[in-house]
C-alpha cells in the first residue's frame, strides 16, 4: 500500500479521490436522469472526469505506456477541437463580424491543448469574426477556503467561479456584442448581468463545455446563439474520431441553436429543465 500511494504521488492520490467521487456521481445522476433535467448531461461530464483521472492514475502506476497515453489524448483532442471548430463556424454565420471576447481558462505552462481548441475555433470562424479580447476570471475565495493548487488543477474552472467573476470580466469589454466561453458559466448563472441588459444592446452568448439545463429560455429567446452540447446518443470509446470536423462532431456532440431548441427539447426529454 505504501508503494501503491508512493506511485501516485500527490496528483494520483488527487486523481482517486476525484474519480471516487465522480462514481458516486454517476450513479447518483443515473438514478434521477429521468425526472431530474440536470442529471443526464451531468452524468456525461463526470463520466469524462473518471476517465481523465483513470488514464492519470495509469499514467502514476506505469501501466499505461507513454504510446498508449498519447493515442488517447490525441484522440480525445481532435473530437474537442471538432466542438469548437463547428462553434465557430456556427457563430461566424449567426454574428459575421461581431466584436467578439473569448472568456478562457488561464493560461498554464506547457500547455499545448489550449491553443490547439483556439485555433480550432478560429478555423471554424474563418476569420469572420472580429476578436478584440480574451479574458479570464479570478476566482474570489472566502478567506481560508482556497483548495490546495494541485485539488484546483482538476476542479472545472466554471465550479469555482462566481457570476460576479464573470461580469467583472464582461464589463471590461462593454463594446463587445459577443461573449463565447470556452469556460461555460457559473453555477449561479441566474446572477449573469447580461440578462438584465436590454435587448437591443445585450451581447449574444456563444457556449462551450456548459451545462445548459437550465438554458432553453435564454437560447429560444436569442440570448444564447449556439451551445456545443453532448449528443444524447454519443458512444464514449477509443474508436478513432474522424478527420473530418464535422463528422467528429455529430459523433459526440449536438448544436443548440434558438432554431432547433424546442425541436431538441422535445426529441430529448429531460435534455432542459421544466420551466417554473
Amino acid at each position: 500500500m505504501v508503494q501503491l500511494l508512493q506511485s501516485l504521488g500527490v496528483g494520483g492520490i488527487v486523481a482517486v479521490v476525484f474519480m471516487a467521487i465522480s462514481l458516486i456521481g454517476m450513479i447518483v445522476c443515473a438514478k434521477k436522469q429521468n425526472t431530474v433535467a440536470v442529471a443526464k448531461p451531468m452524468a456525461v461530464v463526470l463520466m469524462l472526469v473518471v476517465i481523465i483521472c483513470a488514464v492519470v492514475i495509469l499514467m502514476k502506476t506505469g501501466v499505461l505506456g507513454d504510446q498508449g497515453t498519447q493515442k488517447i489524448i490525441a484522440n480525445e483532442l481532435t473530437y474537442a477541437k471538432a466542438g469548437y471548430y463547428m462553434l465557430g463556424k456556427e457563430l461566424a454565420v449567426k454574428a459575421p463580424n461581431a466584436r467578439t471576447l473569448l472568456i478562457v481558462e488561464k493560461a498554464r505552462n506547457n500547455d499545448e491543448r489550449t491553443p490547439a481548441l483556439l485555433q480550432a475555433f478560429k478555423d471554424g470562424a474563418a476569420e469572420k469574426l472580429n476578436i478584440v479580447a480574451t479574458g479570464t476570471p479570478t476566482v474570489t475565495w472566502p478567506e481560508g477556503r482556497q483548495p490546495k493548487p494541485e485539488e484546483m488543477e482538476m476542479m472545472p474552472m466554471n465550479e469555482m467561479l462566481k457570476a460576479r467573476d464573470y461580469n467583472d470580466v464582461i464589463n471590461k469589454y462593454p463594446d463587445c456584442n459577443l461573449i463565447v466561453s470556452f469556460i461555460g458559466l457559473p453555477m449561479d448563472v441566474e446572477d449573469l448581468q447580461v440578462w438584465s441588459m436590454p435587448p437591443e444592446t445585450r451581447p449574444k452568448l456563444g457556449l462551450i463545455n456548459c451545462a445548459y439545463h437550465n438554458l432553453k429560455n435564454a437560447i429560444q429567446t436569442g440570448a444564447v446563439i449556439a451551445v456545443v452540447g453532448i449528443n444524447p446518443s454519443a458512444k464514449f470509446d477509443e474508436q478513432p474520431a474522424p478527420k473530418d470536423p464535422k463528422a467528429a462532431f455529430d459523433r459526440r456532440y449536438i448544436l443548440i441553436t434558438p432554431e432547433n431548441v424546442v425541436k431538441i427539447a422535445d426529441t430529448y426529454k429531460n435534455m432542459f429543465e421544466t420551466a417554473k
